[in-house]
């Protein structure tokens, strides 16, 4: 429930529920905020953001907690090498 012209907060438990019914008809869904959190981390890593960003965007102050959440596909490592390989810059 929206009120215009409401500066009331929305909780977390209500948001959640918002998104899981937004996205009950998505492929793979309903999600949860939880998902949400780890694909956004995810995403940042695999755009090659650092471990101290990384650590500032989740708010975790350990890099193991952290790697629970940022889940980089061997594709996108791949491709990451592959641009930073000094070989593959020179053909």
């Amino acid at each position: 429930m929206f009120l215009t012209g409401s500066r009331a907060r929305l909780s977390y438990r209500r948001a959640a529920g918002c998104f899981e019914q937004a996205t009950a008809e998505s492929p793979g869904g309903p999600w949860t905020l939880h998902q949400l959190r780890h694909s956004a981390l995810t995403h940042a890593a695999e755009d090659g953001a650092n471990t101290s960003t990384l650590l500032a965007y989740s708010g975790h102050i350990s890099v193991a907690s952290l790697a629970r959440y940022a889940r980089v596909s061997p594709e996108a490592l791949a491709r990451r090498q592959e641009g930073r390989d000094p070989a593959a810059r020179r053909r």
